[in-house]
């Protein structure tokens, strides 16, 4: 038996569903990797030169970064390598809006 499947086009819904669970699974990872690096919000957002509040909403998905500059930061301050930030930033591209 053959079974044919149609994408359906999404709705507005649809896409701001994803566009914000996008945004906290990259808020998720920020989290983590902050931990696994053994930083405190306050410091990671030091090392950043992002604020402190800021650091949290990025965290809670309610922030994204938008510059290659901000991207660059946070990647030097967790220690991370830039692949892996963007692989990252691909699988979790609905967070800004990129389909």
């Amino acid at each position: 038996m053959s079974m044919h499947c149609t994408v359906l086009p999404s709705t507005p819904a649809d896409d701001q569903y994803f566009q914000g669970f996008s945004a906290r699974l990259f808020g998720h990872f920020i989290e983590g990797a902050r931990e696994k690096a053994g930083l405190t919000v306050g410091r990671a957002a030091w090392l950043s030169e992002i604020c402190p509040e800021a650091w949290t909403s990025m965290e809670a998905g309610d922030l994204l970064p938008t510059t290659r500059e901000e991207f660059e930061l946070i990647v030097a301050a967790l220690d991370m390598e830039w692949p892996t930030m963007a692989e990252v930033v691909l699988l979790c591209s609905n967070a800004w809006g990129i389909h």
